[in-house]
């Protein structure tokens, strides 16, 4: 059960980090994870500068609910919500046309091919079907979204992933010209 933290250990690491490792590029010793690498890790992950100024100031917020999350492990859940709710923001901003549901929206934007497999890091985009993924994020997402947003006791080991495909979901709706 989630407690209040006392006052004296506000500012102290939750607990939790103690069980994660990462390992030392210098040593090639296992260590634990510091604050420092949880937010250059997060500090790594951006939006495009074609994106609206309010989604990226919303996406910041998650970013920063992502830090914070050193401080209280659950706000990984409150991070991720928000970065979900940014996707949502920015389908709004690139697909005003297109009525319904988060669902809805993400489905044109795969549709009409803004939002393919290249766009993702950690996918492997196959050239005859480049959104062999991506077809599937409308569904898969918006039931993450919805799981949070409705009351789930749900707790991923780091938001990390979830922003980062967000933002690269972000990106793929306001790509920058060059």
């Amino acid at each position: 059960m989630e407690k209040l933290k006392p006052f004296e250990a506000l500012l102290e690491p939750d607990t939790r980090w103690a069980n994660l490792v990462l390992v030392d590029r210098s040593t090639g010793q296992f260590r634990p994870i510091g604050l420092e690498d949880h937010y250059q890790a997060l500090s790594l992950i951006k939006l495009s500068a074609a994106t609206p100024e309010d989604v990226q100031s919303q996406f910041n917020t998650a970013l920063m609910l992502g830090v914070y999350a050193w401080l209280y492990y659950p706000l990984h859940q409150i991070a991720e919500l928000k970065a979900y709710s940014t996707v949502e923001m920015a389908l709004r901003h690139r697909f005003p046309e297109t009525k319904g549901s988060f669902k809805r929206r993400f489905e044109q934007a795969v549709k009409c091919g803004v939002i393919n497999d290249h766009g993702f890091s950690h996918v492997t985009a196959n050239d005859a079907s480049s959104i062999e993924y991506s077809e599937k994020l409308p569904w898969l997402v918006s039931e993450l979204r919805n799981d949070l947003a409705h009351g789930s006791a749900t707790l991923h080991p780091d938001s990390l992933f979830t922003l980062r495909n967000c933002a690269e979901i972000v990106n793929q709706l306001f790509r920058e010209v060059k």
